[in-house]
């Protein structure tokens, strides 16, 4: 490599390098930084390697200023950084050769070298075991570089060896296929392949954690369709997520529909713009198979699939531990993905805006648009340009707010009423009245109408109104 990758480096990564390579043993960048490097990307992560023990780390960050966390002693990993940048973390780790893996993720034991190759031998995949010096000088034992050339995954040594001491490996090599060569995604190794096919069930030693993070991460790449056909062909959801068997090879039995259920699935996935409608199209579906019935002319119909879906979709993401705010937003997707748009009026329109929100409108009108898509018979939402021109003019001026003008406050300063039911009673009247006509969400105007139906007394369920 040239000397010009040092300019992609930042600062307080080559500053550290600079330091440790001046006192007297190699040090070397290695892992994931290296790999996208060598393709011409800017890494995220940044790792350095060398002979020095975790206690000589420590001893030398202690002398020349820097931060160390000892993050990882017993696996020879020191997280560095300085107090100026205490959030630039750097992470270095002495050269190693490692014992059996018994626990899915860390070797029993580990014994530090003093050469390189040693250190690349241990890892996962060729592409990730190339390591580079100060000086510009690539270590490519295993010929990581021609494998990002061909857009090839290859592990290191054998496979099945690998995938063994840590099956979330096979997560990650399909996250790779998410990667780009040269417009294409990448592919695994046959042999690779055939590993993952038979070890797949490991992946119950990982953590739910580990897993949700890899799938998060797969479904950013750029070829991430790819990525999930492979994932669901090696058998990687099922670990994770048993009630996806239920979808393999599931045929819907209907003319809406060219693919069995977890190929529409995955087609509909294919189609999100975002990560959180990603998820939200590869689960959208997924109570069919709890809802399937057939009618006398063999037609498969899936009422409440939805409502269910939601219910399972809920269970799942918990079960990986998503955040509680993407669990509450791909769950509403997944229950709310059916809402009939063609039958809506002005009022529902202006309801759902406040109810629902703008934003959860057009993500499910995304969703639809996949979901058609996803069905592998139609290339556009024929209804899309109706809908989103029906919602400009039910809610898009200016004089439609989402919000009521009033509050429970106000109600008590006017009528000089205690807090209650009748509170609520009446903002809900409101609410039904602005969604009729929006020119009534002005405060003085709706005023005057409560007191004049307080007056008459006919709308409210309360005598002392």
């Amino acid at each position: 490599m040239t000397q010009n990758w040092r300019t992609r480096i930042p600062e307080p990564v080559r500053r550290l390098w600079s330091l440790l390579h001046y006192s007297h043993k190699p040090v070397y960048l290695v892992g994931g930084a290296v790999r996208d490097l060598v393709r011409g990307e800017i890494p995220h992560d940044y790792d350095l390697a060398s002979a020095r023990t975790p206690e000589q780390i420590m001893s030398w960050a202690k002398d020349n200023g820097w931060q160390a966390i000892p993050s990882g002693m017993r696996y020879g990993t020191i997280t560095l950084y300085e107090s100026c940048a205490p959030d630039f973390l750097i992470e270095h780790t002495t050269l190693r050769r490692e014992g059996r893996y018994q626990d899915g993720r860390h070797p029993e034991g580990v014994v530090w070298t003093e050469r390189i190759d040693e250190d690349l031998a241990r890892r996962d995949f060729s592409f990730n075991a190339m390591a580079l010096s100060w000086n510009g000088r690539l270590v490519d034992p295993f010929n990581g570089q021609g494998a990002l050339r061909q857009g090839l995954i290859m592990a290191v040594g054998d496979p099945l060896e690998r995938f063994s001491e840590d099956p979330l490996r096979m997560w990650r090599a399909a996250r790779f296929v998410g990667m780009d060569v040269g417009g294409q995604a990448f592919r695994l190794d046959s042999q690779l392949e055939r590993a993952i096919r038979l070890l797949w069930p490991n992946l119950r030693r990982v953590s739910p954690d580990r897993q949700r993070d890899e799938l998060w991460r797969l479904l950013q790449k750029p070829h991430f369709p790819e990525a999930l056909q492979i994932a669901d062909a090696s058998g990687l959801f099922l670990t994770m997520w048993p009630e996806w068997r239920m979808t393999q090879g599931f045929n819907q039995r209907t003319r809406y529909h060219a693919y069995v259920l977890n190929e529409h699935l995955l087609h509909t996935a294919a189609h999100g713009p975002t990560t959180e409608l990603r998820l939200a199209g590869l689960l959208h579906d997924i109570g069919k198979p709890w809802c399937y019935s057939l009618d006398t002319m063999g037609q498969g119909h899936f009422y409440g699939h939805d409502t269910i879906g939601a219910r399972h979709v809920e269970r799942m993401m918990k079960r990986l531990h998503f955040s509680q705010r993407i669990i509450v937003t791909v769950k509403a997707l997944v229950a709310h993905h059916m809402y009939p748009w063609n039958q809506v009026s002005a009022k529902t329109l202006r309801r759902l805006n406040r109810e629902w929100g703008e934003k959860h409108v057009r993500q499910l009108w995304t969703l639809r648009k996949m979901d058609i898509l996803g069905t592998g018979l139609h290339n556009t939402w024929q209804d899309e340009a109706r809908i989103r021109r029906q919602w400009s003019e039910a809610v898009g001026s200016d004089a439609v707010q989402t919000r009521l003008a009033v509050n429970g406050h106000d109600l008590m300063e006017w009528f000089h009423w205690i807090p209650g039911p009748k509170i609520g009673w009446w903002l809900r009247k409101m609410e039904e009245w602005v969604d009729e006509d929006p020119s009534l969400n002005d405060p003085r105007i709706l005023h005057e109408r409560i007191s004049a139906e307080v007056q008459d007394g006919s709308y409210s369920p309360y005598h002392d109104a």
